[in-house]
């Protein structure tokens, strides 16, 4: 094979993984998503309600800051590790709950980012 011919092949899978890596990037939301996915700085704050109490803990953090973060902000807690990830007790060892704004989402205190006026209402099971 020709040597010129060997650098044109190679150029051209190169632009063709670029692309491809490109354009997977871009469906996946990009910038953007990337952004808000995983950027912690903004400062926001969020309100916590611990089992037993009637008004909620006013909390600050940043953002990109987890359901979890807030949580350990107001009251005492204890962790144990998953393969889905941590449970979280009262240092009473009882299970906690937790609801954001009146809703209960299906990932776990340490996977729910928070932007910042959520209320986060704790229970025990």
């Amino acid at each position: 094979m020709e040597k010129g011919l060997v650098v044109q092949i190679a150029a051209l899978i190169i632009v063709i993984g670029v692309v491809s890596f490109g354009g997977g990037y871009m469906l996946a939301g990009g910038p953007e998503k990337f952004a808000r996915q995983y950027t912690i700085g903004e400062n926001i704050t969020v309100n916590v309600k611990a089992p037993g109490q009637t008004e909620y803990t006013s909390v600050n953090l940043n953002s990109g800051m987890t359901v979890l973060d807030a949580v350990a902000n107001v009251i005492q807690i204890k962790t144990e590790l998953y393969s889905f990830g941590p449970g979280v007790k009262t240092i009473d060892n009882q299970w906690l709950l937790y609801a954001v704004n009146g809703k209960y989402p299906t990932v776990g205190m340490d996977k729910y980012q928070l932007s910042g006026g959520e209320n986060i209402e704790l229970s025990v099971a």
